[in-house]
């Protein structure tokens, strides 16, 4: 990259509809960039040098499609760890404060969105962000977290050891120069790249003033679905994904409500999976599979394989997933 180029990234300066130029040194004969902030963009270049950091631009081969769909694209991303590129990424955002519902259902809905093959997206904010992350890495699955700040600014400072996981087990962006710090007005601008960049945004627990709310508008305006957890009509937390819900977002009512939706892709990751490999079946699925016959109720199932209730339903969703059995509408189930 051209020294112009580097210096043109560092300095912060934004620029819509970017497709207009071919190139980030046209972008900068373009502009009249201020020479007093040479000093800080040295120490910028040192820091991007020595710890890694890979910087894509918006004339790069390996910056993300999904991104340019914006009217203000980010001309430059600051990238930590892997990005890759991924069939099912689903941002998940919600509440700083979140009650024990809140961090259950955030419990019970990523391990099997993983499991599902979906990637997942958020803001490593305290509360459903970080948790979000939190499950995913603890599933084995990928998650991106998208920064408000620089890409050297943990925030909050709490999450230095979940930065530290993300940055091995997935991946951190910013499109703000390193040392940025997080005010207020950067999180809305990161709310559009975590919109984009993911094909549908879940919220779990959302106060009516929420950023969150901010991400799924911008998700409603790119033409993607919107998925809410309905809580309690008096809590506050609840106030925003209830008001989602009226005005139009799934209700999640179970993981089902989120896999309905995206059906014929999670299919197409089934076909593709199968012409990769043949599944390694556990003794259970096993046992399930060779006690189907024709369409067989759970409490069938419970009764000849002798599993209980808990065992059949991960099983199951398992054989699902592999696309080995199907969960028919009248709550029965059968081989393909």
């Amino acid at each position: 990259m051209l020294k112009n180029e580097i210096r043109l990234i560092l300095s912060g300066k934004t620029i819509k509809e970017p497709q207009r130029f071919d190139s980030l040194e046209a972008i900068y004969k373009h502009l009249n960039l201020d020479s007093k902030k040479n000093k800080v963009i040295d120490a910028q270049l040192k820091y991007i040098e020595e710890c890694n950091v890979t910087v894509i631009d918006y004339f790069c081969e390996d910056y993300p499609e999904s991104l340019r769909d914006l009217e203000n694209p980010p001309l430059v991303l600051y990238i930590k760890g892997k990005l890759k590129s991924m069939q099912l990424p689903l941002a998940v955002v919600g509440t700083r404060y979140p009650s024990g519902y809140g961090e259950k259902c955030v419990k019970y809905l990523i391990p099997y969105l993983v499991k599902s093959g979906f990637d997942i997206i958020s803001g490593m904010a305290r509360g459903i962000d970080a948790l979000s992350h939190t499950e995913t890495i603890k599933n084995k699955g990928y998650t991106i977290a998208v920064l408000g700040s620089g890409i050297d600014v943990i925030y909050p400072q709490e999450n230095k050891k979940l930065y530290e996981k993300i940055e091995k087990n997935g991946c951190i962006i910013s499109e703000f120069p390193p040392t940025t710090k997080p005010v207020r007005y950067n999180f809305p601008l990161r709310n559009r790249i975590i919109a984009a960049l993911s094909k549908g945004t879940l919220v779990i627990e959302a106060d009516i003033k929420s950023g969150s709310l901010i991400t799924a508008r911008l998700t409603e305006e790119l033409s993607k679905p919107v998925f809410a957890v309905p809580g309690e009509i008096f809590a506050k937390r609840s106030k925003g994904t209830n008001k989602l819900i009226s005005q139009g977002a799934t209700i999640v009512n179970d993981i089902e409500s989120i896999l309905s939706y995206f059906y014929i892709e999670l299919k197409r990751e089934i076909e593709k999976t199968k012409e990769e490999k043949k599944f390694n079946l556990s003794d259970k699925e096993t046992k399930i599979l060779k006690a189907i016959t024709g369409d067989m109720s759970i409490d069938e199932l419970m009764i000849k394989t002798g599993m209980t209730i808990s065992e059949l339903n991960d099983a199951l969703f398992d054989l699902e997933i592999k696309g080995l059995i199907r969960h028919t509408p009248s709550d029965m189930y059968e081989k393909l």
